[in-house]
């Protein structure tokens, strides 16, 4: 017998498909950010790509970046898990760094004689809504003499094979009928029945919504229902009034008490709503809305600071170097990183330059550059 060899795929789609939809997924997230935040195409200055009004890189590229990393490292760590499959042994190499163990499959090296392989078990899931999570939720169990290997059976791949795969329709296909075929004509299910003599294959469906749900409805909760609510408003007031307030600039230190007191009353309101729920979905919720609450607190406390002063002093900095300014009575503003550096660098050092601050209410003030980005506009639309 031939040697057949299987790698690993962590996505059920095909290739190109899957390739397809992270192309329109990252053009999306760069199409927003050229709607949101660039100018005029006359007045686009080439920073403005990756740099907002201050200088900072978009946040939007920042998890585009992030996202990117981690999915090259998964890949990466996926590309070592081979499967190899002659007349007598299976052998197993899954590297813990794939995180599969997290999911309660087997990792490490392991060579199985294929007689001792007493029973190849197929567990189809068959309770999602998409083919997708029913796909990878579904398990291949090898029983051996003394212990039980646990698998994804559609995972698999044969190696120069053709690619089995499902596309994006079929993902989002209900999986009721279908996933138990699909998984037991898996490249991998059919190989290991055929070169397994000695043992039978069985199949029993199992009617769930993942592994921790336990049929677990968290709409028809009560406390859940609250909770999932406080999520979506302050998700929707964070995102929102962080895209509002990005021509505001924080002087001074935040405090820490806001976020350290929003973090304790929202994990004690979570855990309160979240009585008579199974503790994984108590905590993950009541988690999750305490993350969300955080970073809803941020734009919160500047808000916070425009209500208590509406209105702006106008005070007078003084540029001590290019970019730099600084005032006796607040902190100093800083520059110096931004992306209007032509424009800092047109004025002379020593020169007095207006910022309107509205005073601290939570112990930092609050610059409003609008003006001074409207100001460097006119100077870029001069130089052309």
């Amino acid at each position: 017998m031939v040697k057949r060899h299987f790698r690993y795929s962590a996505s059920i789609l095909k290739t190109g498909q899957l390739l397809g939809a992270l192309g329109a997924l990252m053009a999306f997230m760069l199409g927003s950010l050229l709607l949101l935040e660039l100018p005029n195409l006359s007045e686009m200055n080439p920073a403005q790509i990756y740099r907002d009004d201050r200088g900072n890189v978009h946040f939007e590229l920042q998890i585009l970046a992030i996202v990117s990393l981690i999915g090259a490292l998964v890949a990466a760590a996926n590309r070592k898990v081979k499967v190899t499959l002659d007349s007598e042994t299976l052998s197993i190499k899954i590297p813990k760094l794939t995180g599969l163990g997290l999911m309660g499959l087997t990792t490490g090296e392991h060579r199985i004689p294929l007689h001792t392989i007493r029973k190849i078990e197929l567990t189809p899931v068959t309770g999602f809504r998409n083919m997708a999570q029913a796909i990878q939720q579904s398990r291949l169990s090898l029983v051996t003499d003394s212990k039980t290997y646990l698998l994804q059976p559609y995972n698999f791949l044969r190696v120069g094979g053709p690619d089995h795969r499902m596309g994006l329709a079929g993902a989002f296909g209900k999986p009721k009928a279908r996933v138990e075929t699909m998984i037991s004509e898996a490249p991998l299910v059919r190989a290991l029945s055929e070169a397994a003599i000695e043992a039978h294959v069985t199949s029993t469906p199992v009617d769930r919504t993942g592994p921790l749900a336990k049929h677990f409805n968290l709409l028809k909760h009560r406390g859940m229902v609250v909770q999932l609510s406080l999520l979506a408003g302050l998700g929707l007031y964070a995102l929102t009034d962080y895209l509002l307030l990005t021509n505001y600039l924080i002087l001074g230190d935040l405090p820490m008490w806001p976020f350290v007191s929003v973090w304790l009353l929202a994990s004690a309101m979570g855990i309160r709503l979240g009585r008579g729920a199974p503790g994984a979905e108590k905590l993950g919720v009541a988690a999750m809305l305490c993350i969300v609450a955080v970073a809803a607190t941020y734009p919160g406390i500047q808000r916070y600071t425009l209500i208590v002063s509406p209105e702006p002093a106008p005070v007078a900095y003084k540029m001590t170097e290019t970019a730099h300014f600084e005032h006796s009575s607040y902190p100093a503003i800083d520059q110096r990183s931004s992306n209007i550096e032509e424009y800092w660098q047109s004025l002379e050092p020593g020169t007095d330059v207006v910022f309107p601050v509205h005073k601290p209410a939570l112990g930092f003030a609050l610059v409003d550059m609008s003006p001074v980005y409207e100001k460097s506009r006119a100077f870029y639309r001069a130089r052309k």
